[in-house]
C-alpha cells in the first residue's frame, strides 16, 4: 500500500469526528425540527465512510485497526448521546 493510501484511509476512519461535529451544532444552533432532522441526516450520512472502510477492509481481508475503533466508537457514543438529548 502506497503512503497516499494510507493516508486517505486514516482520513476515512476520521471523518465521523468531522461529521459529529457538525451535527453537534446544528443541534445546539436551534431547538426547531427542521434543525434537529438536518443534524439526524449529517449524523446518518457520518456512517457512510466507516462502512465504506470496513467493506474495503472486508474485501481485502484486512484488519481494520484502531482506526474502526476511533470512527466507530465515536459514532455510537455520540449517537447515543444525540439520542438521549434529541430522540
Amino acid at each position: 500500500m502506497s503512503e497516499r493510501q494510507e493516508v486517505v484511509e486514516r482520513n476515512l476512519w476520521a471523518a465521523p469526528a468531522l461529521f459529529v461535529f457538525v451535527a453537534w451544532v446544528l443541534f445546539k444552533m436551534d431547538d426547531s425540527p427542521s434543525m434537529g432532522r438536518t443534524a439526524w441526516i449529517v449524523y446518518a450520512a457520518s456512517w457512510i465512510p466507516v462502512v465504506g472502510m470496513l467493506g474495503r477492509t472486508a474485501v481485502q481481508r484486512r484488519n481494520p485497526g484502531i482506526g474502526a475503533v476511533f470512527g466507530v466508537g465515536i459514532l455510537l457514543i455520540m449517537g447515543a448521546v444525540f439520542w438521549a438529548n434529541h430522540g
